[in-house]
């Protein structure tokens, strides 16, 4: 009896198992329906449906598992690779849709740059079936042809012969994740309008989004479906402006011409999160602009770390700048002053100054953000601009160099050396020496400087206030490591009496400043307004002087009221000159604009566009040691050269714009067009004559 039982069981487990598996087995079909094991993959054809329905639409999944460490391809491979091709025998009524791609990763390859998947990948297929189709079942033969790339490449192929039953339309449970991770690895729906522009040497493609629907991107990168739109391992670039979201991608001139617009922008979120979306841009072929070579210009976009980095050393490199030459005396100067002091002391002036530098760095800009975010194309360097922070600092260097001539004492720190100056007293002054480190430095662009600036003024809030903490920092830094080492405190001189007189001979660099200060002045506000500044600066000297000679409140009062006329009379006076004046060294000269480049350009001639201002000690410098040689003005006249001058000594939202193009928040800026080609050459921000002779030399 109990073996009789045990059999019962036993059969019962059987029949009921059989029974299942029957029941199972069009679910289990249908959402695998067959696997084939390649050489160096495998690959396996997944069906959203158990069974399919007259006039509706069935998802097939091709699953690409390539073997560790190779990969496979999306459908524009990049520079090498094949993406996969699909064969179709479908019977009449059943029609096969263009397979669906997840996001691509780039996957750089020597110097080649390659698009696809190191991980399993599936690509959604949809199979259209007609209302009048009439068959029991959709019989399916697939196929399929990949390719799986490690260091070599090995062609994969696969075919799949099966079907799917057609009754009521019945999706299968067990296909569900499979189905939905696929269709989370997909790009978003295309949901902004955009544009690629195609030019010779760059498309450029604009996405037209409002600055806080893209607010905390870090990076954006485009993965264009078509051929002739991007040279894949070329670096691209990209900013965010009021106007949308620019990425821009080298091409190859003269190669595969460009026919389709779509893509896949892939956004980069400061938490690390990325964000797909499809793109299908109006592709916009310019003939005009292609002809011309008027190509707008790839600016650099640097991982943020490396801004940081050329912030910092920029910084230090701008100690070194002729504009910082006679603030560099001061602090000499004031590190001489100090060797009296305590080691507290001193590292509490080297914070002092650093802060200083630092305060009047975020003010500026503070002042350039809110002025950007009113549309205004401006730069670093901006407040030059105008005619009345050029007169009011005219009078501040006028006014150091009067105190550093004995005439009367304002307490900066440095006058006051040798006579053991009070610790506040010493602080204050340390911190308005920063102040006016910072004012003069702002004109100039060292090494490092620009690319990092460039970078900064295309990211947020946050990120502008970084990169300029740092430029601070490295502009503060060699005075602030002094500040902290005993030993080089040691190597300075003794304080004595001769200091009385270097402190004298001090103020003729000030004086020089303000000189060319006034110079600056004259040429953006014109003669009239020169001489309205001249009797300004004559009235604030002696308002100081009758501070200095009488007590009385009276005096005082007549005092205060004539240094604060000229203040006014510098700040509120009627210039008479427009903004945008230029002016020209010679007639071989012809102002920058847009238009005259690519004239020039059409022409087929070689062009040399500067970019400069009255206000730029650098750009005077290697004007004078470079650019205005007898060699090098032969040179250019050798090569048919044509010189394009950008003035950017008043604002101008073109020469502005077209710095932002090159990465630049200011200049100098150094062009070089070979004859003809839209693309220039860079030059670095100080020139020698070697270095514009090696450029021309190289392009020939």
């Amino acid at each position: 009896m109990a073996i009789a039982r045990k059999w019962f069981t036993q059969i019962a487990i059987t029949v009921f198992a059989a029974i299942s598996f029957m029941l199972a087995a069009p679910y289990t079909v249908a959402a695998d329906l067959g696997r084939v094991e390649a050489s160096h993959s495998s690959a396996t054809l997944h069906s959203e449906y158990a069974t399919a329905a007259a006039g509706e639409t069935v998802w097939l999944g091709l699953e690409l598992n390539p073997r560790a460490g190779w990969h496979s391809y999306w459908k524009n491979y990049g520079d090498s690779g094949a993406a996969p091709l699909f064969y179709w025998t479908l019977p009449d009524g059943v029609v096969a849709g263009e397979a669906l791609y997840p996001t691509p990763h780039r996957m750089p390859i020597g110097p080649l740059m390659n698009y696809g998947y190191e991980e399993p990948s599936v690509l959604l297929v949809p199979l259209v079936i007609a209302e009048n189709y009439k068959g029991p079942s959709i019989p399916i033969t697939l196929d399929v042809e990949w390719l799986v790339c490690e260091i070599e490449c090995v062609p994969q192929d696969g075919k799949w012969n099966t079907e799917i039953a057609v009754s009521q339309l019945q999706i299968d449970p067990s296909a569900t994740s499979i189905f939905r991770a696929a269709r989370t690895a997909l790009p978003e729906m295309a949901i902004w309008s955009a544009d690629l522009n195609i030019y010779p040497a760059q498309s450029r493609l604009k996405i037209h989004v409002s600055e806080s629907e893209v607010s905390g991107v870090t990076e954006a990168y485009f993965y264009p479906e078509g051929e002739g739109v991007a040279e894949y391992a070329a670096e691209q670039q990209w900013s965010i402006t009021s106007e949308g979201l620019f990425v821009d991608m080298e091409r190859l001139e003269g190669g595969i011409e460009a026919t389709d617009g779509k893509g896949v922008l892939v956004l980069t979120f400061e938490d690390g999160t990325n964000r797909a979306v499809e793109v299908d841009a109006m592709l916009i072929q310019d003939p005009a602009t292609a002809s011309s070579g008027n190509t707008p210009s790839v600016h650099a976009a640097l991982p943020l770390w490396q801004a940081i980095v050329f912030a910092l050393l920029g910084g230090m490199v701008l100690n070194l700048m002729p504009c910082v030459f006679p603030v560099l005396s001061l602090k000499a100067f004031s590190f001489i002053a100090a060797k009296s002091k305590t080691e507290a002391g001193r590292k509490q002036e080297g914070w002092a100054y650093t802060a200083g530098i630092w305060v009047s760095f975020m003010i500026i800009v503070a002042v350039l953000l809110a002025i950007k975010s009113g549309g205004a194309a401006i730069g670093w360097g901006f407040q030059l601009q105008e005619p009345a922070f050029v007169g009011s600092l005219v009078l501040l260097m006028l006014l150091v160099a009067l105190s550093l001539s004995g005439m009367f004492n304002i307490t900066i720190g440095v006058e006051g050396a040798g006579q053991g100056l009070a610790s506040k007293d010493g602080n204050k002054g340390a911190f308005f020496q920063g102040v006016l480190a910072a004012l003069v430095a702002t004109p100039c662009t060292a090494p490092l400087m620009a690319p990092a600036i460039g970078y900064a003024l295309t990211q947020p809030a946050p990120t502008v206030f970084l990169i300029f903490s740092m430029l601070a920092f490295g502009l503060a830094l060699p005075f602030l490591a002094l500040s902290y080492s005993p030993t080089l405190a040691k190597m300075m001189p003794r304080p004595g009496p001769w200091m009385e007189k270097l402190k004298e001979a001090l103020a003729f660099p000030m004086y020089l400043t303000a000189a060319w200060l006034l110079y600056v002045f004259n040429l953006q506000a014109g003669a009239t307004a020169t001489l309205v500044i001249l009797v300004a600066l004559i009235a604030a000297v002696f308002g100081v002087w009758i501070w200095q000679s009488f007590s009385g409140r009276i005096s005082r009062g007549v005092a205060v009221l004539f240094m604060v006329g000229a203040v006014a009379s510098i700040i509120y006076q009627p210039f008479s000159v427009p903004l945008g004046t230029a002016v020209q060294e010679n007639n071989d000269i012809q102002p920058y604009s847009e238009a005259k480049l690519a004239e020039l350009l059409d022409e087929g001639e070689t062009v040399f566009a500067y970019f400069t201002a009255e206000w730029c000690i650098t750009c005077k410098v290697n004007e004078q040691v470079a650019l205005f040689t007898d060699d090098t003005q032969a040179l250019f006249a050798e090569n048919n050269i044509r010189l394009l001058k950008g003035d950017w000594t008043n604002r101008n939202d073109e020469i502005a714009n077209l710095l932002a193009d090159y990465g630049r928040a200011g200049v100098p800026l150094y062009l070089l067009f070979p004859k003809g080609q839209s693309e220039a050459i860079i030059l670095p921000e100080i020139l020698t004559p070697g270095i514009i002779a090696d450029a021309i030399r190289d392009i020939k």
